[in-house]
């Protein structure tokens, strides 16, 4: 039997694969996001300690273009899993730029 699913998200999700710098409270860690959408953002952190549902950060993702600055937004996590020393966020964004 073939079954049809929607997508029920309002804006797609672009696949990215790129380095994010997560700012909080001053410190700056590493990380990559693994998609991005028009109202947020998955990301994938590792060794950065801990993270928690609905903490506010700020996410900067460069860009590779010297014209064009980096996009930066305050954003919420919503969906914070651990696996190992890897944690899977899902933000969404508050405000940008």
């Amino acid at each position: 039997m073939l079954t049809t699913t929607r997508e029920r998200r309002a804006f797609m999700r672009m696949v990215v694969d790129a380095p994010v710098t997560l700012i909080r409270n001053g410190e700056y860690m590493l990380a990559t996001c693994r998609d991005l959408s028009a109202t947020g953002m998955s990301i994938e952190a590792d060794n950065v300690g801990s993270f928690t549902e609905g903490e506010v950060i700020k996410v900067s993702l460069s860009t590779n273009s010297n014209t064009l600055p980096p996009f930066v937004a305050d954003a919420i996590i919503m969906r914070a899993e651990k696996t190992g020393k890897i944690y899977q966020l899902g933000v969404e964004f508050l405000s940008i730029g």
